[in-house]
Formats: C-alpha cells, sequence, structure tokens
C-alpha cells in the first residue's frame, strides 16, 4: 500500500469559543468552547482518516503540548511528530452567535533549531518511499529556515515520492524552486506570489502556468465561495459544488480537506478533471464538520454529484 506522509512544521492547537453577543463587560460567559489538534498538515491527515486511508504526520510539536498531539492517534492516522522545548501555538475563534462574526486570535508557540530540522529530515528520509505521497503544509516555525521546504522537496525527488506543497510566501517560493508536483495556493497566496492582482479566471491560468513553466506539474487554486481552478500544462478546469447540501458550520480546514482529496486521487492515478472533482468535495465536506479535517464519508458522495467541472 502506497504511503501517504503529511509534514505540519508549524503545529497548533485550534479554540473554538461561541458566545451570545460581545459587548463592553468584564466578564462573558462562554456558550460553548471546543479544541482540536491542528496544523495545515495534520488537517490534511484527519480528512485522508475520513476517507478509510491510512496516513502518518510528521513535523514539530511543543514538549508541553505532545499529549494533545499523541491523543489523535488511531488505526489510521499515526502521529510521529518531533518534540521541541515549549507549547505548540494555540488559533482562538471568537464566535459571537448574535452578530454571525468571528474574530481569530494567534498566539506565539515553539521555535525550532538547525538541529531540529536536520531530525525532521532525516525522518522524513527515513519514512518516504517511491511512489508515496508527502504533503508539506503550512507555516514554518520561528528558527525554520525559509528553505526547508525546499529541502524537503528535494530529498522527495531522492527517493521517488511525490511531494505536494501547501504553502504561501516565502517558504511557498522557496519549495517551487525544488519542483513539487503539485501545489494548492489559494487565490491571495497565489496573488502575493506572482506580485498582482488575478481579477479573472484568465489571470489565475497565466500566473499558474508560470509556475508549471518553473517545474510544478499541477497548480490547485482554492477559491472559497467561487469553487477552485485546475491548471496543467495543456489544461485548464474550474469546479464547484453547487448546491450545497446543508448550513455551513465552519469553512476552517476546507483547503486543507482540499488536498487530501487530491492525495488520493493521486494514488489512484485520476486525472486533472477527477483530481479537482475530488479535492472539491472534499473541501465542501468539511464545510458540515465543526472539527478541521473530519467530516462524514457518507456524505462525500452526495457532494460529488453536485459538482460541476468547467474547462476553462
Amino acid at each position: 500500500m502506497a504511503k501517504i506522509i503529511t509534514v505540519t512544521a508549524h503545529t497548533a492547537i485550534d479554540l473554538f469559543i461561541e458566545v451570545d453577543g460581545l459587548a463592553v463587560s468584564d466578564n462573558i460567559l462562554a456558550k460553548s468552547s471546543i479544541d482540536f489538534a491542528c496544523g495545515k498538515g495534520i488537517n490534511v491527515a484527519k480528512a485522508i482518516e475520513s476517507l478509510n486511508w491510512p496516513t502518518t504526520c510528521l513535523g514539530f510539536v511543543g514538549d508541553q503540548s505532545l499529549a494533545v498531539f499523541n491523543a489523535i492517534n488511531t488505526g489510521l492516522l499515526q502521529v510521529e511528530l518531533t518534540a521541541v522545548p515549549g507549547k505548540t501555538r494555540t488559533n482562538i475563534t471568537l464566535f459571537d452567535s448574535a452578530a454571525q462574526k468571528e474574530t481569530h486570535i494567534r498566539t506565539a508557540g515553539f521555535s525550532v533549531t538547525d538541529a531540529d530540522c536536520r531530525r525532521l529530515i532525516e525522518q522524513l528520509d527515513a519514512c518516504a518511499g517511491a511512489g508515496g505521497i508527502v504533503i508539506l503544509s503550512g507555516s514554518l516555525p520561528p528558527g525554520a529556515p525559509e528553505n526547508l521546504y525546499q529541502t524537503l522537496i528535494e530529498l522527495c525527488h531522492k527517493k521517488a515520492a511525490i511531494p505536494f506543497l501547501d504553502a504561501s510566501g516565502p517558504c511557498l517560493k522557496a519549495g517551487i524552486k525544488a519542483g513539487p508536483y503539485l501545489i494548492k495556493p489559494n487565490q491571495q497566496e497565489l496573488e502575493d506570489l506572482v506580485g498582482r492582482p488575478l481579477p479573472t479566471e484568465q489571470c489565475l491560468i497565466d500566473a499558474a502556468r508560470g509556475l508549471i513553466a518553473q517545474g510544478v506539474r499541477w497548480v490547485f487554486v482554492s477559491r472559497g465561495d467561487q469553487g477552485a481552478v485546475a491548471v496543467s500544462e495543456q489544461l485548464a478546469l474550474s469546479a464547484i459544488a453547487h448546491p450545497l447540501p446543508g448550513k455551513i458550520i465552519s469553512k476552517i480546514g476546507c483547503g486543507d480537506a482540499m488536498v487530501a482529496g487530491l492525495a488520493l486521487a493521486g494514488l489512484e492515478g485520476l486525472d486533472l478533471e477527477e483530481s479537482l472533482k475530488s479535492g472539491v468535495s472534499c473541501g465542501t465536506a468539511n464545510l458540515f464538520s465543526r472539527e478541521p479535517g473530519k467530516f462524514d464519508y457518507e456524505r462525500l458522495a452526495e457532494i460529488v454529484e453536485r459538482v460541476t467541472i468547467r474547462r476553462l
């Protein structure tokens, strides 16, 4: 069985707090609160688990937060994170149910050293194998070099593994230099990467083709309510699931669930169109779950039937 490995260099604990109205007050009682072990690669792994496929989670975790991540170990999802001193950062979502608004608060977490990065590289070297997929997701923690993903992608090529990259900013730019098989920026991340607005689908296609010329095989651009665009050297497609089969619960982690769908499609050898349908279906399924990456597999078949593909 081909292996899927996710790498989450900057793990997080997502804390969701719901309140019934915010006002100037010394004391606000939460209606509910719940927290999850997260980080983009962890979310991808949970989505792969939702698809009933095994995955291994590599990356960094603060040693004071290790128990939170070990608790998500299952028969399909194996956590093998590298512990570093300190706490994993907390991402707080404060949801005002009266106003239907969300406020996001980010806290600082651990830093890593060159020695920590070497340990992660050695661990991936030991785990990655020919034909497997390695998904590099999210930001880098303080102390990590900007080219860490580039180094890991180069390692994947040496191991004949298939590297996916879902990142932003300098680490995305550096990672592209190593020629990942697939990248999955959202539209804003792609605009930041190319340094200009991309107001039309043709602009997105042109920007994606510029990256393909640099060695990326496929570019998938997530666009929120507008679905997603997929671009290869020869083909460009858009996809959206409509109408939605229920009320949206949370949009957090939808891009990560999309990457999970793309990974399973990659293992199955699906073409660009079927890969896009798989990715959009999984990303849409995540809308109906509070926990990022966790979704109802039984609902997926209904969503797949609602995905419309259009050639661009």
